[in-house]
């Protein structure tokens, strides 16, 4: 199947889990990962009504991004932010999500602010504890908001939190990272959860998510 097959399958599939737990599909927000995908199949997906896209190396963003901006996507960057590529990243993202301390936070700021923008962020947080996942601790995010707050950073625009699933066919496993993701979002009474994938976007739906990251189940 194309993509426009691709992603009618996967709305109607998000719909159902929406109405098994007794929510609106209209909440959430499907991005698609272009990681190693040619423009052809990215202007494909937008044509088939896919407004968000969103890449995770910043080399591969940087060359894709005059086609991506003529194409008039949402533009994410769902990956490991480098501080060495923050200028070039905040230059075309519309989102971050992988925000993850004070320090790059920082220089998001800055680097923000000398192109007169208000940037969107998500704090990633990892929830697996694995340790080769990058991502703030739970007990960190309370702090670095109160921090945020109290500083003058209003070149960012804090929109949510994100974290990443451990790859694993134990779906409490998965389930368990999510829900402690909705915990936070609940204690710090948030809005936006940046969760799920092509192999658990169903289990995010579940437990509250409102971006999923799908890359397989569309260009695959």
């Amino acid at each position: 199947m194309g993509v426009k097959e691709n992603y009618a399958k996967l709305k109607k599939e998000v719909a159902q889990t929406c109405e098994k737990v007794r929510r609106k599909p209209g909440e959430i927000t499907i991005v698609g990962v272009t990681k190693n995908q040619p423009i052809q199949k990215i202007r494909e997906a937008v044509v088939a009504g896919i407004d968000d896209i969103g890449e995770s190396r910043a080399q591969e963003l940087e060359e894709k991004y005059p086609d991506l901006k003529e194409l008039g996507a949402e533009i994410h960057f769902i990956g490991h932010l480098q501080s060495n590529k923050v200028k070039s990243v905040v230059r075309i993202a519309d989102y971050i999500h992988s925000v993850d301390s004070l320090e790059l936070l920082r220089k998001i700021h800055y680097a923000a602010l000398d192109l007169d923008k208000e940037q969107n962020i998500f704090l990633q947080v990892n929830t697996s504890g694995e340790r080769q996942k990058h991502g703030m601790a739970h007990s960190e995010v309370e702090d670095l908001l109160t921090t945020m707050k109290n500083l003058p950073y209003g070149n960012v625009k804090f929109t949510g939190l994100m974290t990443i699933a451990p790859l694993t066919e134990d779906k409490e496993a998965i389930r368990k990272c999510f829900q402690e993701l909705h915990d936070i979002k609940e204690h710090l009474s948030l809005h936006h959860l940046s969760m799920g994938m092509s192999n658990d976007f169903r289990i995010a739906i579940e437990e509250g998510s409102t971006v999923l990251r799908i890359g397989t189940r569309l260009f695959e």
